[in-house]
């Protein structure tokens, strides 16, 4: 009996402990998610206003200056934004299983765990790196991807660019989604009308300085929304789990309040026989 209640006592241990762990990881995911959050709204002003001004150098660029890319008999290129850490709720297999035969596909992919899981799917990547752990690391990431990016396209050009990441939305929402980052549909731009401005460069050379900018702030954009996403899953994987933490704290407490209950009622058992006994032993020599 007192070895079933230290056992019990010191399971009871463990799970609150645990507990502890879950809830810590729980307020850091929190926090992340929500400055990641604030970064996003940022990084979406300034594609806006990149977007404005490529819309304005485009309108200094002659139509028939302008480059048509060449997709014929090339092959797409997807760039897969999977988690850096555990504990997410499957978030990496949900952006792996996103694109049907992607193991036929050239894959460029970010996250740890999703470089742990590809191979297990028949995914080999021609290019890998980590996803940011922390929102403010979210430019480097963007440069160092953007960099990686060029390369791969030198090597062999692609018929089309596209990023599969998971998108936040209101509140503690997200799915994945995919999104075309090349070629730029130019024509969808919104041409400024009014004076042109006051530029300092060639104007075709503004314009692939600004598709250079924009793609930078597209990559940021998916990269963020990836972090955000990640945190908000684990969030929830650990709220699951803090439920799970409390109803087996829960159990254990009531399994050692029984316990202690038992072995009080054995020896009140065992002085009463005791008692019994000695008055037994007098009524006999008596």
């Amino acid at each position: 009996m007192e070895q079933r209640a230290a056992d019990v006592q010191a399971r009871l241990a463990t799970v609150s402990s645990f507990g502890e762990l879950v809830g810590a990881m729980q307020g850091v995911a929190a926090a992340r998610a929500e400055h990641a959050r604030k970064l996003i709204a940022g990084t979406n002003a300034y594609a806006r206003a990149v977007a404005n001004a490529m819309g304005q150098a485009l309108a200094l660029v002659p139509a028939d200056h302008r480059s048509t890319p060449q997709t014929t008999g090339r092959r797409p290129l997807w760039i897969l934004f999977c988690a850096e850490q555990a504990f997410n709720g499957g978030l990496s297999d949900k952006v792996l299983s996103a694109v049907p035969d992607i193991v036929r596909e050239r894959v460029m992919l970010l996250g740890a765990q999703g470089m742990r899981l590809a191979p297990l799917q028949g995914i080999e990547p021609e290019w890998s790196g980590s996803l940011i752990a922390h929102a403010d690391a979210v430019v480097p990431a963007s440069d160092r991807l953007q960099a990686a990016l060029a390369q791969a396209m030198a090597r062999e050009p692609a018929s089309h660019v596209e990023m599969v990441f998971t998108e936040v939305g209101e509140g503690n929402q997200f799915e994945v989604v995919r999104q075309r980052l090349l070629p730029l549909d130019l024509d969808t731009l919104h041409r400024v009308q009014g004076a042109n401005p006051l530029i300092h460069l060639a104007p075709q050379r503004l314009l692939d300085q600004l598709i250079d900018e924009y793609l930078s702030a597209r990559l940021t954009h998916a990269l963020l929304h990836s972090h955000c996403a990640e945190n908000l899953s684990r969030l929830q994987a650990m709220a699951a789990a803090h439920d799970n933490v409390t109803h087996m704290a829960e159990d254990l407490a009531a399994d050692a309040r029984r316990l202690r209950q038992e072995a009080i009622t054995e020896e009140i058992v065992e002085l009463a026989a005791g008692l019994q006994a000695l008055r037994g032993g007098k009524d006999a020599r008596g």
